[in-house]
């Protein structure tokens, strides 16, 4: 079975982790894996292209002019020359991708990754409407894509991480103890002010923000002396094996793999109830939950954990084994590749 799945990317965050992963993983339930990623020439950046090449995944650019080319279109048709199925990943991809294989003998599938109505994607629900099969990260994003698209078929398969490659790492932060850190684009929507208003109210800790993003100027004028900004990394697992606490303060997520990379490492993890992160944590037990735009809370349980070291690695090697059991790559790729076969059968 030859498996194409097509990004449109602006950069290395948790879809392109997962598409990448996936892809990697799915060869050894017999799914010859690629990735496409359109080269927009009005946006360029193919760092999830170079991200892929890295560890082995056949990668092919798209180039894509303007906000619409219907040459791209064209592009990806003789680019599916001999596909059996198109995997797409955004409402771009989606669009494109169902073009692309109208009239052909190839099948479309689609992931949501995280729901959302803006105007950037009107076309997304009749798009995903229309093709074969519907997948979301998390129930929530399942229940919208139901409620609001009306895909009564929609299903949740929830992301994976390989837990070996976070258990050995060696910590790679240089900061003294204790750390508290958030990984994340640094976008409204990830909600960095509140974390730096846990750390204002946390000042015997040290704080990092490990990623990149339009607000960084902004946060870096607003940031008190025990913040630290670590920047783009290509080191997590020893960033999250560095950790004593991961705060994901977001207002809105889909499947955040910072979670999962977190939980793996057997870091103790802080985070709002938006997304899948109430399908992955179990509160008091695995990590801790507070509502969106409760700093209070947010900052009662990193004190909370901050506080009680035993019972903050108890937390984390709870997590830990939770993501051993149900959250793994290998756990995700078995179920998309059951999926795609009976997408293909039918």
């Amino acid at each position: 079975m030859k498996v194409v799945h097509l990004i449109s990317s602006s950069g290395v965050y948790g879809a392109e982790k997962m598409v990448v992963g996936l892809c990697e993983a799915l060869a050894q339930f017999g799914v010859d894996a690629s990735l496409e990623v359109f080269d927009n020439q009005h946006s360029r950046n193919v760092d999830v292209a170079d991200f892929a090449r890295a560890v082995g995944v056949p990668v092919t650019l798209l180039r894509c002019g303007g906000r619409f080319d219907p040459a791209a279109v064209r592009r990806l048709r003789v680019d599916l020359a001999g596909v059996d199925l198109l995997y797409t990943h955004g409402y771009k991809a989606n669009l494109y991708g169902f073009l692309a294989t109208r009239g052909s003998r190839v099948r479309i599938v689609a992931t949501n990754h995280r729901f959302d109505t803006g105007p950037h994607n009107r076309l997304d629900g009749p798009v995903l409407r229309r093709v074969d099969a519907v997948f979301a990260v998390s129930d929530e994003a399942r229940d919208s894509l139901r409620s609001e698209y009306a895909i009564a078929h929609a299903l949740t398969i929830p992301n994976g991480v390989d837990p070996r490659t976070f258990q050995a790492a060696t910590p790679s932060l240089d900061l003294a103890h204790p750390i508290v850190a958030m990984v994340a684009r640094l976008a409204p929507e990830k909600a960095p002010r509140d974390f730096l208003a846990v750390a204002a109210a946390v000042p015997e800790a040290h704080f990092a923000i490990v990623g990149d993003g339009p607000l960084r100027e902004e946060l870096v004028q607003q940031a008190g002396p025990n913040v630290t900004f670590a920047g783009f990394r290509d080191d997590m697992p020893g960033v999250y094996a560095s950790l004593d606490v991961l705060v994901q303060p977001s207002y809105r997520e889909g499947m955040p793999m910072t979670i999962l990379e977190a939980m793996a490492s057997g870091v103790a993890v802080v985070a709002t109830r938006v997304g899948a992160a109430a399908d992955v944590i179990e509160h008091g037990r695995t990590g801790l939950l507070v509502d969106a735009g409760d700093v209070d809370g947010l900052i009662a349980a990193v004190r909370a954990l901050l506080d009680d070291p035993q019972g903050r690695a108890e937390m984390g090697a709870a997590a830990s084994s939770a993501v051993a059991e149900a959250f793994t790559v290998d756990v995700m790729a078995g179920r998309y590749a059951d999926q795609y076969r009976r997408v293909l059968s039918r």
